[in-house]
């Protein structure tokens, strides 16, 4: 027994078990990808097996935390941050198995005061005995369910033997089944098709139609008739044709085959109705079905019967009655609901919308919360970041219905669990933060390790990291037919103040450069800049409507005929001018952020390049004239202003109606004067408010030379010739002079200094902190990763150009033009101070882990040039290089776990669940245990030394890169948000991981012809 002990709590077993760990979840996030959440958690996240690594864990940690007396004042920092761990894990246990969550849906002028359950079950009623468990449901994990029951003395065994994803009903004649109308409702575009029993109801919003119930449009059985009643009028229309007949309110009709009753503008025609019939299942799509299937076997012993149970997770479930014997069984399966000791009334749902758009950029809900137990009676508004929070239970801000009458809550109760993981979270944080500096820390030891070998010469090769892109073939929006404008027009355009999305006042150089970008993911269209184009659309939009500069998806191209990259505005609207896309585009916004896919990110994206195409061709984002109160919104072009004098509100009205005459025909106007005259119109009304003069000269170089770019070639050039100077360096034997040293060096400072500066004015043009959307975080992970270098690499310059080649590399990515900057404020779950710490920290970390990984890399190079006349000049670099890499590695380490968990803080404000599986903090802990895994390889003697340890920190980027890359950009989540998405994998991806895999063969075969020092 012994024995078994001390392997369950080997360094080798924790080992297996991180990467286990670490292996299971990331097959996961594939499952749920590919099969929904409940597959993987019925795979991996739920089950036992997955708790006992969690406590194998626990256990080694607890071992280990009195094996090496981390309890004592000198390990102390290393111990706190260790149990840490398993505070964490507590209050995870104590979320999963102790509390809950759900949602509460609520109509206007309406009450609630129950909740649905988010987990899904199924339940057994017969004989007063009742059988409740919670299940998920999958098509990986269909067998969820198996009870005995004792049934009218009989053993009876109830199992689910499948399982069917966005089922669709067909109802088939049988004697035993219950009444089933089949009928479809359609609404002018399209039909659905309904299958009811009796109870069952649909919302259309303005009514619901139903079988029997409370239903405002339902139909009643009499015998074998079936009737149709509404609270309010209907017309009768026959198939054949003929005068419609009118059904006064709350009249009963028969209801006719072939005959359509039409209502609120929506039309029901009953196809068939059974007086008795069985539902069999098929596969639809989430389009054609609300709901699932759960295929039941009822058995026995000696006979046994299929019944099909319809419902699913977040529905409460409709009930089947199948009789054994002469005792009926009730099956049902959904979420059940949660009712509270108080309710909520819903006064008002508020949608806030962008201007001159359909899309929304906010909203909110004005609740009345009533509790007469306790005699409290007052008025809430929640919304994004602001939640009601009322005995132990917590309402978020989620959803809402499609005609914007009623809200979508969720909730959640889990008050201990969540304290006691916040407990965790602080202990981690500050164990972590003060094992930097505990001189009795291994991160101390690395310090002096490195300080020792100080006054060695280093040496460095560059690995052939050559990116050659492939823009001159990619298709470029077309201008033809466009008439260009005068330089100095644009130039004075230009300059104008304009009164942003977000209330800053900024020059309009910056939104017309991000309006371009939006729209065309370029910064110029075919020579035509920023403001030129932006000019051009509102002076000549007839023209503009025919060009194709609209960025759209492959897919969402092919579905309207297009098989271009860029589209039209026409080519988005059909001949009678109706908008191809809305109702893809409201189904898209009316799903929970967690449940959009992909697809229905990109039609929200093509949605808003639509609208702001409209905004420029309007004027509704040329917002140029400030009001009388200076604190209301400005006024755009074409506006009828009000509070003005006479005079200056016509020239609101029609100064560029004037400007676009003067730049179509050869006129007396002057276009440069009107510009000139609305300048000096800002002035004069806007003069307490204007930023300086200063400020705009600042902000416009931004926008004219935009630094990020110019930099990356410069880090790119400057290390790549530091790097091959010191591979020279190596077979010469020399080392490098102080001269060229220190001038390589000041020219990678001067870099970094640009590379700030451009940090921070971005900071003040954006008005937020710079990591906020894709291209954002790039620049901030180049910058994380220059400074990285600059910290380990003042004595050391391979270290210097290697964090510069990163550099430059990340800030090459973020140019390339799948990144998606964004122009319209944060969406409102982006507007917290947590989410910015979150940010900050889990970003930067990838500069100091991707230095590590190039470090690495570079370490494979040097054992793949080993020679017996180098060995130890070589072996010495190494030796230095692997230490850096390590202080490097267990930085970006503890600021990677920080920052996640710091996540968890964020998502439980803004969601009401610190941890929910989400692809992108899986892949975050995924990134957080390898790398725990690299830190500790030392104390695995199977596994410990250098050539091992550099061969890791290779292969676990590529986790990092899946965790930026792979979920922001090839995966759903709550992460997406103001993310883009790639067209598909570039090519230099696959010729890297060729190269390096080369590479590491490579240095194998040479390591091996050595005997390793210093080990």
């Amino acid at each position: 027994m012994k024995r078994i002990y001390q392997f369950l709590v080997s360094t080798s077993f924790m080992g297996f078990l991180l990467l286990v760990m670490a292996f299971s979840m990331a097959i996961a996030t594939f499952v749920e990808s590919s099969y929904g959440t409940p597959a993987a958690k019925a795979l991996v996240y739920n089950t036992h097996w997955f708790e006992l690594v969690f406590l194998l864990l626990g256990i080694s940690l607890i071992h280990n935390f009195l094996k090496y007396r981390q309890y004592t004042m000198k390990k102390l920092t290393v111990g706190i941050f260790h149990l840490s761990f398993i505070v964490i894990v507590i209050g995870a246990g104590i979320t999963r198995y102790i509390s809950f969550e759900g949602m509460m849906h609520i109509r206007e002028g309406e009450s609630a005061d129950h909740i649905v359950s988010s987990d899904s079950y199924f339940t057994v009623e017969a004989n007063g005995q009742e059988v409740t468990e919670r299940v998920l449901f999958s098509e990986l994990s269909p067998k969820e369910f198996s009870e005995k029951m004792e049934i009218d003395g009989q053993s009876v065994r109830i199992k689910s033997v499948g399982f069917v994803k966005d089922a669709v009903r067909t109802p088939v004649e049988s004697h035993s089944g219950d009444p089933v109308v089949d009928f479809v409702i359609s609404a002018g575009e399209g039909m659905e098709n309904f299958t009811f029993g009796k109870g069952q109801l649909v919302n259309l919003g303005p009514a619901t139609v139903g079988f029997e119930g409370q239903a405002d449009v339902r139909f009643e059985q009499e015998g074998s008739q079936l009737f149709i009643v509404a609270d309010r009028d209907m017309e009768i229309r026959s198939m054949a044709g003929g005068e419609p007949e009118l059904v006064p309110a709350g009249t009963r009709s028969e209801v006719k085959l072939m005959h359509l009753y039409a209502f609120d503008g929506y039309l029901v025609l009953v196809k068939k109705f059974f007086e008795k019939a069985a539902l069999r299942v098929a596969k639809g799509s989430p389009e054609s079905s609300n709901e699932d299937a759960v295929i039941v076997e009822i058995s026995d012993g000696e006979r046994q019967a299929i019944v099909n149970v319809f419902g699913r997770a977040g529905q409460i479930g409709d009930p089947v009655t199948y009789l054994v014997g002469n005792t009926p069984v009730k099956l049902t399966y959904g979420s059940k609901p949660v009712h509270l000791p108080f309710s909520l009334k819903l006064h008002d749902f508020q949608l806030e919308r962008y201007i001159g758009s359909e899309s929304p950029s906010s909203f909110a809900s004005e609740i009345q919360l009533l509790d007469p137990e306790r005699d409290v009676k007052r008025d809430v508004r929640i919304f994004m970041n602001n939640t009601l929070q009322y005995r132990g239970y917590r309402f978020y801000q989620s959803s809402y219905d499609q005609d914007e009458g009623g809200t979508i809550l969720s909730v959640n109760k889990d008050f201990w669990g969540t304290m006691v993981t916040y407990l965790g979270y602080l202990l981690l944080t500050v164990g972590m933060i003060l094992s930097l500096f505990n001189k009795n820390s291994y991160f101390q030891f690395l310090v002096r390790h490195l300080k020792m070998s100080g006054k060695a010469k280093m040496a460095v090769v560059m690995l052939g990291l050559l990116f050659a892109g492939n823009q001159s073939m990619a298709q470029s929006p077309s201008t033809a037919g466009i008439p260009r404008l005068d330089e100095q027009l644009v130039e004075d355009f230009s300059q104008l103040w304009v009164h942003g999305r977000d209330g800053r006042i900024e020059p309009m150089s910056t939104l017309s450069s991000e309006i371009l970008r939006k729209l065309s993911r370029k910064s110029t269209l075919n020579g035509m800049s920023s403001d030129e184009v932006v000019l051009s659309m509102h002076l000549f939009p007839e023209l503009w409507r025919s060009v194709q500069f609209i960025k759209i998806d492959k897919e969402i191209a092919a579905s309207i005929g297009l098989q271009d990259k860029y589209a039209r505005v026409i080519d988005l609207f059909d001949l009678d001018g109706n908008y191809r896309i809305t109702e893809q585009v409201r189904a898209a916004f009316a799903k929970a952020p967690a449940f959009r896919s992909k697809l229905d990110k990109e039609y929200i994206f093509l949605d808003e390049r639509i609208n702001i195409s409209f905004m420029v061709f309007k004027g509704d984002l040329l917002t140029f004239f400030p009001p009388e109160n200076q604190t209301d919104a400005w006024w755009a072009v074409g506006s009828n202003p009000t509070g003005y004098p006479a005079a200056d509100s016509l020239f609101v009205n029609r100064s560029f109606n004037l400007l676009a005459d003067g730049v179509k025909s050869d006129s007396d106007i002057q276009p440069r004067q009107i510009i000139s005259t609305v300048a000096a119109f800002q002035e004069k009304f806007g003069a307490g408010i204007l930023p300086s003069e200063q400020q705009k000269s600042a902000e416009m170089l931004y926008n004219k030379y935009q630094p990020f770019k110019r930099v990356f070639p410069w880090y790119l050039l400057v290390g790549f010739v530091l790097l091959i100077i010191l591979f020279v360096n190596i077979f010469r034997q020399k080392p490098m002079h102080k001269i060229t040293r220190y001038s390589f060096s000041g020219l990678i400072y001067l870099g970094f200094l640009i590379h700030t500066v451009g940090l921070i004015v971005r900071w003040y043009i954006s008005g937020r902190a710079p990591w906020s959307n894709g291209y954002e975080s790039m620049i901030y992970v180049a910058w994380a990763a220059m400074l990285s270098g600059i910290i380990f690499g003042r004595k050391y310059p391979m270290v210097l150009g290697t964090a510069a080649i990163l550099s430059g590399i990340t800030l090459f990515v973020a140019h390339l033009n799948w990144m998606n900057p964004e122009i319209t404020p944060l969406v409102p779950v982006l507007k917290s101070y947590w989410l910015m710490i979150h940010v900050s920290i889990i970003t930067a970390s990838y500069g100091f882990l991707g230095l590590s990984a190039f470090l690495g890399i570079l370490v494979l190079v040097l054992y793949a040039i080993m020679k017996k006349s180098n060995q130890k000049n070589v072996d010495h670099f190494i030796d230095q290089l692997t230490t850096i890499s390590e202080l490097s590695a267990t930085i970006g380490l503890y600021m990677l776990t920080i920052g996640t968990f710091l996540g968890g803080i964020w998502a439980n404000e803004s969601w009401g669940r610190y941890w929910g599986w989400d692809p992108k903090e899986t892949w975050a802990l995924i990134t957080a245990v390898i790398y725990a895994f690299i830190v500790h390889m030392r104390l695995i003697p199977s596994l410990r030394g250098r050539y091992n340890y550099n061969l890791a920190t290779v292969i676990a980027f590529t986790s990092v890169l899946m965790t930026y890359f792979g979920v922001n950009y090839f995966l759903s989540g709550l992460h997406s948000y103001g993310k883009g998405s790639a067209d598909g994998i570039h090519w230099a991806v696959y010729a890297s991981v060729g190269a390096i895999t080369l590479l590491a063969i490579w240095s194998y075969i040479n390591y091996k012809k050595f005997e390793e020092i210093a080990e």
